[in-house]
């Protein structure tokens, strides 16, 4: 990649927001902390206003006064089923873009951002923010130096949290597959992601999945509840630790969804919309858990597991390897060689995502200004694409019930070529 100098931020980047939800405003609120990199010319939201720039109902109005007023890059996070097509207009218009995963609700849709990209030419970068956090940045420093020898095994939980699992996957925008990606796909190309990193980019050669959902679903409701939380009996609710008024009004940690995050608003969000319906009526058929088991190129195994019914929000990940083993939890790393002393190690982390949000912004900025390099912007994106192949090939092998299927050419290499070229 071309060395970025200081002149190449002379200016603020020019960018259009497609999408203020909760993705969409922490890259508005990085553009509002440092205006000297990024200027926001307008963005696209159906709910969403904001005093500082035009925001349109219509994503296709933003992207055409964007690319009016000399927009070089867009950020898509829109509804994952208008990603594919947003995609595609923005590079045609020459705007490189940052995009949230996933890149479509089918590999078909992924494909046809793939075929725009390699037509355009243009930079395609995933919102895969851990890649960027200081702390599996060092993780992954101490899985390839080989302190515990050739990893054997991966052993990777993606703890969602009950709370949020309820909120995303029963209650909101990813309950029902038909309308989006499966719950896997849309939680879980961030772990697909990691584990191809870790593994240095080897080939999957097999996956299978096995998944379902077992507990929200109406046979399963208390005796006596009703289709909103707060009609129900408060016998029922406080024996109900999905209660909408507990994990939005009591609780405070899932208000970052929303726009109005105050008392009042999440009272209403309560009584009013659809994040205060019960769990157990709300049509939903998105998994509650699901176990991915994957062979790489010289024999690693690595298991992913998909977790909602736990208290933690966090991802558990232990190596095994020839030499040694490592234990992460997030936050520590505990090395364990096999002769020599153990240790700790505990990456600073600060902001969003331990700072993984920030440092892919920052990221970002530089790639596009590094100028246009149509074979590294290939480059990048085979690598993302790469996560999502195993995580539709998983969910081809759930719900087959296949025992495992056979990827042989399905993902392209430059997993490391990328990390350095990122």
């Amino acid at each position: 990649m071309p060395q970025v100098t200081d002149t190449d931020f002379s200016r603020p980047l020019r960018v259009v927001i497609l999408g203020l939800g909760a993705r969409g405003r922490v890259y508005s609120a990085y553009a509002e902390r440092n205006p000297s990199r990024i200027e926001v010319l307008c963005a696209a939201d159906t709910v969403v206003r904001s005093g500082l720039y035009p925001v349109f109902p219509r994503w296709e109005d933003a992207l055409a006064e964007g690319a009016r007023r000399g927009a070089e890059a867009a950020v898509i996070a829109l509804p994952d089923s208008l990603h594919a097509s947003a995609s595609a207009a923005a590079m045609r218009l020459g705007i490189d873009i940052l995009l949230e995963k996933p890149f479509g609700c089918s590999m078909e849709e992924c494909d046809a951002v793939r075929r725009v990209q390699r037509e355009t030419g243009r930079l395609v970068l995933a919102g895969y923010v851990l890649r960027f956090s200081p702390y599996y940045r060092r993780l992954a420093r101490i899985v390839a130096s080989g302190e515990i020898g050739d990893i054997v095994s991966i052993h990777h939980l993606a703890s969602i949290g009950f709370g949020k699992a309820s909120h995303a996957f029963c209650r909101g925008n990813w309950s029902v597959e038909a309308n989006g990606a499966s719950a896997l796909v849309q939680k879980c190309s961030h772990d697909f992601d990691l584990i191809g990193w870790w593994t240095g980019g080897r080939r999957c050669r097999r996956i299978s999945s096995f998944g379902s959902l077992v507990h929200w679903r109406p046979e399963n409701a208390p005796e006596g509840s009703s289709d909103r939380c707060v009609d129900c009996a408060a016998a029922t609710r406080a024996k109900c630790p999905f209660d909408a008024e507990r994990l939005y009004v009591d609780d405070t940690s899932l208000r970052y969804h929303f726009a109005a995050m105050d008392d009042e608003s999440m009272r209403s969000v309560v009584s009013e919309s659809p994040y205060g319906r019960c769990v157990y009526r709300c049509g939903n058929d998105a998994v509650d858990h699901q176990t991915v088991m994957m062979e790489y190129e010289g024999g690693i195994v690595a298991t992913l597991s998909m977790e909602f019914y736990t208290r933690d929000r966090v991802r558990l990940t232990r190596f095994f390897g020839t030499r040694g083993e490592i234990a992460a939890d997030g936050r520590a790393i505990s090395v364990r060689p096999f002769i020599g002393e153990p240790y700790v190690v505990e990456p600073h982390q600060e902001g969003t995502h331990g700072g993984g949000d920030d440092a892919l912004v920052r990221a970002f900025i530089h790639l596009v200004r590094a100028g246009n390099s149509p074979a590294r912007n290939a480059r990048i994106f085979d690598s993302e694409m790469s996560s999502h192949r195993l995580a539709f090939a998983a969910e081809e092998a759930r719900r087959g019930c296949q025992a495992a299927i056979e990827l042989e050419t399905q993902q392209p290499e430059a997993y490391e070529t990328a990390k350095r070229n990122t």
